[in-house]
């Protein structure tokens, strides 16, 4: 009997450690390697003290400035807003050193350079429906010591977007891709410049759904360009302070933290 209260014992000792083990993610990138890490539906991406922490679960987002020791911390429609004022008073000021009768002509340049103009305050009305398409090339790799398939992503009949996917255990259970997409849809719908489109597409939805993206390769109009790789995966429980801002750190608004 003191064998089996053990056994089970240990049994549920093992199940607790496994729900809480995170993964530390090592990447490649064009501006050089990053890291992200992820744990219970949280997620941090940066490097040292600075950084982005997405909390999937509760929807927010939390930036870091650690030139400053301060960080923001909410909604992304409250970071969208702030992001909005602070770049009109960056801009009503950059306005006063130029001739009054030049305003109104720079400041719909200023607008549009932003992605700003036409109908609404962000990029006017949204594009026709693309068509998307992915397609399994049959190719696979080994990559970070797990096996990768690549699929192609077509928009419109165009090659859009290659990636590589693998099945890593236990990492959709850490962060669920679809609030992932939902939040970085929230955070870019009111932000300057284009939106995802495409990417958060029901055939793009699906795909992410299968695995953890290993490698991504944007085609675009200047060529084929990797965007993401993954170098290196490590799989450990990861402090609960690795998803908050360090203690003694300050909480402004954006336009602090743009200073």
């Amino acid at each position: 009997m003191k064998m089996r209260l053990s056994l089970a014992a240990l049994g549920v000792l093992l199940l607790a450690s496994t729900a809480q083990a995170g993964w530390v993610v090592h990447q490649q990138t064009p501006g050089g390697p990053s890291t992200m890490y992820l744990q219970d539906n949280k997620v941090r991406a940066g490097s040292g003290q600075g950084g982005v922490i997405y909390d999937l679960n509760n929807e927010t987002v939390t930036m870091l400035n650690p030139s400053r020791k301060a960080y923001w911390s909410g909604k992304p429609q409250q970071l969208n807003q702030q992001m909005n004022q602070a770049l009109d008073a960056r801009m009503e000021q950059a306005l006063k050193q130029a001739p009054p009768e030049q305003r109104e002509q720079m400041r719909a340049m200023m607008q549009r350079q932003m992605g700003r103009g036409g109908q609404g305050r962000m990029g006017g009305m949204a594009p026709p429906t693309a068509k998307v398409e992915v397609k399994a090339t049959g190719q696979s790799a080994k990559m970070a010591g797990y096996q990768a398939r690549e699929y192609q992503v077509y928009v419109d009949g165009r090659l859009r977007q290659e990636m590589w996917i693998a099945e890593v255990p236990g990492f959709q259970r850490e962060m669920d891709m679809a609030k992932m997409m939902k939040l970085a849809h929230a955070m870019r719908a009111g932000a300057p410049g284009p939106g995802l489109g495409w990417r958060r597409s029901e055939a793009v939805q699906k795909l992410m759904a299968q695995g953890m993206p290993m490698k991504i390769v944007e085609h675009g109009h200047g060529g084929a360009q990797t965007v993401m790789s993954v170098t290196k995966l490590e799989k450990k429980p990861l402090p609960a302070s690795t998803f908050q801002a360090p203690a003694g750190w300050k909480k402004v608004d954006f336009s602090q933290m743009m200073r």
